[in-house]
């Protein structure tokens, strides 16, 4: 097999989190890396900006040479061993029959996945399915998968590169259709060419209207990192507040610089003279939301449906975009307005062709050998120290030892601050916890105290006759990721002969006792997918001037702007949040 490339880094906000694109190139052929073959793009920032820009300038390029009449030999893969499984576990028309158009156009192998009479409905998982199904070509397979699971072409690029390089099996590329409320990358490609070809391909400013479902809307919640593409961005966000944008999305928008409006309708909107020329509309999932909006549909629809008399207040050149289906029901953009001048969709929609048609190229090795990167890409910061032998604070310990009634020891060690500023039941969970993962069984104490001088309590944990030296560095990091903020002293014959300070960690895995809380999320233990592990990074505050002002929190909950997205579904937690102290339960004991 060959050798797996260096990573750059999966980013959140726009700061490096994790694997993501490969440094200088994917699959390496005759040892020279190409920059996109074996590729996986599951959200917007798996390419970033200067590979987005490649795909809007080669699509660009084959639509001037279709419209031309050109050849198109230059822009055909015509790899007959090469393999596109489309599966999509949730309806689709226009991404399942743009993609598979797009794999006939290059002669590749297509294989229609049908979801509904496999071993899906057995209770295989998505993994098991993918691995069997990346020995049934000779040559690359790359699948395009829609899933109301969230996260799931992230885990697959993870565990079949692994599988396919393990087996000499040529690497699999994995492309989001679209999961969950989460993202739809290649819809944001086309919609970005698509604005783009509207603007003339003037990237220095654009101001957008996002109208309808924004809570549901995957195709909106990709735009937080497509927008990028422009220098400046104003995004007016129209939807009644049961539709708003999630919070953590907006977020990150305003994190990116975006100058963000808000309005509740459409009529609020039209009210005020600072108009976009680029409306884009979504179709509002109402079915998602359940008996709270029965009694609210009427008003939800009218709130974001465009009327007849809007027509006279729109500035001159606006055009609409859908990512389509419209509902024939309830019409955000109502039928009459097909024929209009104000009809983006028709050409939005038949971009997703000619762009899927160069994604698919890329992903396969046609196109990249004239890619030529301005700058280098983003590579993953160096590993931080999150574990600091500091100077004893003090030489005789004095930790709540007195104050819980127990002896002070003269041999062993002493654990204190754990949970610092959180509830006293939440505090005793995490001093069990810790002993139960480190392996503390021995004799020895614990409890809550506060310390003179201090409004906030905090655990401590005892262990007599305990040797340090016996912990290697693993131990260490264990307890900086379940206790950041707390302190360890070796005492030695009654005296502090060492201390240990545990910062925040940028990353969280490997614990049974962590997960997402996004039930939707490919990690989730009810999604079923058993082999993945749950996996957090730490993500930086959402301002940037919260982010230039604050030092880095030892305490977990110390700045509240600091955050660990799940590697998956990039949902944001707390700290606190990932934790799953209730398996520490004590009879007796305070319960979590």
């Amino acid at each position: 097999a060959p050798p797996r490339p260096a990573r750059t880094s999966r980013t959140h906000a726009g700061v490096p989190i994790g694997p993501m694109a490969l440094q200088g190139g994917g699959e390496q052929t005759n040892g020279v890396a190409h920059p996109f073959k074996g590729r996986t793009v599951a959200i917007v920032n798996d390419l970033d900006l200067e590979e987005q820009w490649y795909v809007y300038q080669k699509a660009r390029e084959l639509r001037e040479a279709v419209a031309n009449g050109a050849d198109l030999t230059p822009f055909r893969l015509r790899n007959q061993e090469s393999a596109v499984y489309t599966i999509f576990m949730e309806d689709s028309t226009r991404t399942k029959e743009s993609f598979r158009n797009a794999a006939e156009f290059h002669g590749m192998k297509v294989n229609v996945f049908d979801a509904k009479t496999s071993s899906f409905q057995k209770n295989e998982t998505i993994t098991d399915t993918i691995k069997m199904l990346c020995g049934y070509s000779i040559g690359q397979s790359i699948f395009v998968i829609r899933s109301k699971i969230e996260g799931v072409c992230t885990w697959l690029e993870e565990a079949i590169t692994q599988y396919t390089s393990a087996r000499g099996f040529p690497r699999a590329s994995f492309v989001n259709a679209g999961d969950g409320r989460h993202e739809h990358p290649s819809q944001e490609l086309l919609d970005e060419f698509s604005f783009l070809e509207v603007k003339g391909w003037d990237r220095s400013y654009i101001h957008l209207a996002l109208i309808g479902d924004l809570f549901h809307g995957r195709t909106v919640h990709s735009k937080v990192d497509g927008l990028k593409i422009y220098k400046c961005v104003d995004v007016d966000l129209i939807a009644p507040p049961e539709l708003a944008l999630p919070a953590h999305y907006e977020d990150r928008m305003r994190a990116a610089g975006f100058n963000v409006r808000k309005f509740a309708s459409l009529e609020e909107y039209l009210a005020q003279p600072k108009l976009s020329k680029i409306w884009y509309f979504t179709r509002l999932q109402l079915e998602r939301m359940g008996e709270k909006v029965l009694d609210k549909q009427a008003e939800l629809r009218k709130a974001v449906t465009m009327q007849q008399e809007y027509v006279k207040l729109l500035p001159e050149g606006t055009k609409f975009f859908h990512p389509l289906p419209r509902d024939s029901r309830h019409a955000t953009l109502p039928y009459w307005l097909d024929d209009t001048e104000l009809n983006g969709w028709d050409r939005q929609s038949q971009n997703g062709y000619f762009t899927r048609i160069v994604l698919l190229g890329m992903l396969g090795g046609l196109f990249g050998s004239d890619f030529k990167r301005e700058s280098p890409p983003k590579s993953l910061p160096e590993g931080e120290d999150f574990v600091q032998e500091i100077v004893p604070s003090e030489k005789k310990p004095t930790s709540g030892n007195a104050e819980a009634g127990l002896v002070p020891i003269q041999n062993g060690i002493v654990i204190e601050n754990l949970a610092e500023g959180q509830s006293e039941e939440q505090i005793w969970g995490v001093m069990y916890m810790v002993r139960s993962i480190l392996g503390l069984h021995g004799p020895g104490g614990q409890g809550v105290w506060r310390p003179a001088g201090c409004s906030k309590p905090s655990g401590f944990i005892s262990v007599p006759d305990f040797d340090l030296s016996t912990w290697g560095r693993q131990p260490l990091k264990k307890l900086a990721a379940m206790a950041p903020g707390s302190t360890l002293k070796d005492i030695r014959d009654g005296v502090v002969r060492k201390e240990i300070r545990f910062l925040l960690p940028p990353r969280i895995y490997n614990f049974r006792e962590i997960s997402c809380k996004n039930e939707a999320c490919v990690s989730h233990p009810m999604n079923g997918q058993r082999e993945v592990v749950t996996y957090f990074n730490r993500v930086p505050a959402q301002h940037e001037s919260q982010r230039q002002e604050q030092p880095l929190p030892a305490n977990g909950d110390s700045h509240p702007a600091w955050r660990f997205a799940c590697k998956y579904c990039e949902t944001p937690h707390n700290f606190w949040q990932i934790w799953d102290y209730k398996k520490y339960n004590i009879p007796g004991e305070p319960k979590i």
